[in-house]
Order: structure tokens, then sequence, then C-alpha cells
């Protein structure tokens, strides 16, 4: 398939399409490739998830701590920066497919000199629907690689952790709830009705309570005392790395005296990356569904 990326935006290039190989090697039976090079995190997590270790994969250390699931193995080789990968390693490590996604689609044609390219792409940016896609994408890599009992084994796990939130949250109160990110002192990245996160909260049956406007990513900046517009809501807040951040938002006198603030209607969880398909998903589910059945009732 010739097909010339260079100059092309990422979804123009990969026009919809969840999984798109180019000089694609021979390989039908079910055991995976034992070589295969991620190129960015969401293709290196969503390999892991099929039970397939890339050789290498960029900024390790960082997402050890920021997207956690699936955990890293001790084999794979760091690649550097995710928006410079070392060529140079991938040359030496002869890998026999490269998977990436489409923004880095200006590095098809030296990396196809190495090994044939596929590009996986399971976010659904600008629609609703981010499971259906996510199922979709991780199905036609499965496919690819030979992979395709580890995606049904891998789906089932997710469908369980999505079940089991569900059942959890059974006698959730029926507030509304505020998903979000605090920056810094005063904003917060929120995530609304077009994320990932909001497929997950519908699963659930919980209303998002922020209606405003988002970007085609699913989330927006917005300054703490936005969150206001729904004071009977209740604030989930994402990510470790925001702890200390939320502690000195929380201590401002006008936060202080906003309704979820008074009244204790906060709770937090670890780091999830908010695009990516299943994997995040399936995390996402578990603790948002334990921090709001063990702190999700009024005391």
């Amino acid at each position: 398939m010739a097909v010339h990326a260079t100059g092309l935006s990422r979804r123009a290039f990969l026009g919809g399409a969840t999984s798109m190989c180019f000089a694609r090697a021979a390989h039908t039976s079910e055991k995976p490739f034992d070589r295969i090079m991620a190129m960015d995190w969401v293709s290196g997590q969503n390999l892991l998830a099929l039970g397939v270790a890339p050789l290498a994969m960029p900024e390790l250390e960082r997402y050890a701590s920021l997207v956690v699931e699936p955990e890293l193995k001790p084999t794979i080789r760091e690649l550097g920066l995710r928006s410079e990968p070392n060529l140079e390693l991938i040359y030496r490590l002869k890998p026999d497919l490269v998977v990436m996604n489409g923004d880095l689609a200006t590095m098809r044609e030296p990396l196809s000199a190495i090994a044939p390219v596929c590009f996986f792409d399971p976010d659904n940016f600008g629609e609703a629907d981010h499971l259906g896609r996510a199922r979709q994408a991780l199905s036609s890599l499965a496919g690819e690689i030979g992979a395709s009992i580890a995606f049904e084994r891998f789906e089932q796990s997710v469908d369980v952790e999505l079940a089991d939130g569900k059942q959890r949250l059974a006698g959730y109160d029926g507030r509304p709830l505020y998903v979000a990110t605090v920056i810094d002192g005063r904003r917060l990245l929120i995530f609304g009705r077009n994320s990932l996160f909001q497929n997950v909260l519908d699963h659930f049956g919980i209303e998002n309570a922020w209606s405003g406007h988002v970007s085609r990513y699913g989330h927006t900046t917005a300054s703490a005392d936005r969150l206001t517009d729904r004071p009977e809501a209740r604030l989930l807040c994402v990510g470790d790395t925001s702890r200390d951040t939320l502690n000195i938002l929380l201590a401002s006198p006008v936060i202080a005296s906003l309704p979820f603030v008074k009244q204790n209607r906060i709770v937090r969880i670890p780091d999830v990356l908010f695009y990516g398909g299943l994997p995040p998903v399936r995390r996402f589910a578990r603790l948002a569904s334990l921090a709001l059945s063990a702190g999700g009732q009024d005391e």
C-alpha cells in the first residue's frame, strides 16, 4: 500500500482507520510477534495489554508514574523522548514490526526502511463513542500481530472491571460528578462529555457535572470557581501528581467556601491516562468506582 504521510495531519492521514500497516510482514499464526517496537505510550500500553512486551518504548520512567498500567516489563529498553525517539537504537534492535500513532506519521518513511510500520489509533477524539473505537482498534491490532486470543482475554477483563464498578456503585447517591486534574493553585483540567472518562461514567449511570465547552480531546482548562455551577456536585480529582497543588487550591478562601469542599465531597484517584483506548478505561473504571463507593456518600 503506497501512502505518503509527510505533511498530512494525524486524522487526515489515518482517515478514521483504527489500525493501518505498511509493507506488512507475513504472519498469520496466533503467536504474537517477538520483536515489536512501540514508538509511543499508547501503542506500548496496548501491546502490553495483548501480552506483547515491546523491544523499546519512550520515556519509561514517566510511563511508570503517569500511565502505570499495563505494567512495564524489565526487558523493555528506553527509546528516548516521545517527540525524538532514538532511531539509532531502533536500527540496532532490528524489530520485526514498528507500531506507532499517527502523530509520528512523518517518520514512516525512515522507519519503513527498518521494519514494517503499523499505525495504531484507538482514540475517537471529537466523537462520543470512545469505547467502541477502542475495542475495534485493539482487535484490529491483535489481528495484525497474531494476538486475537489475547485480545479476547483482555476485552473480557475490561468488561468485568466495568461490571464490577457498576455493581460497587449501585448505592451511589446520584450526585453529578466533576472529573478533573488540578493544574495549579487556581486552575483545573476538566473532562467533559466527549472524553474517554465520560464513557465510563455513562456505564456507571453517573451524570457529568460539567456541561461547558470542551476541546475535541474532551477536556478544558478552567478556574476552580467554575465548579460552583453545580453546587450539589462531587469532585473526582485524577492524579497523584496534583496532590500538593490540590491542597494549595483548597486552602484558598474562595475555593474553601465551595459546597463540595465544605461538605467534604472530594475523592481522589491516582493518575490515569485520559486517552489510549481500553487499558486506561479498565484502570479508570476500577479506581473511580472504588473511590466513589468508599467516599461517594455524604457523611
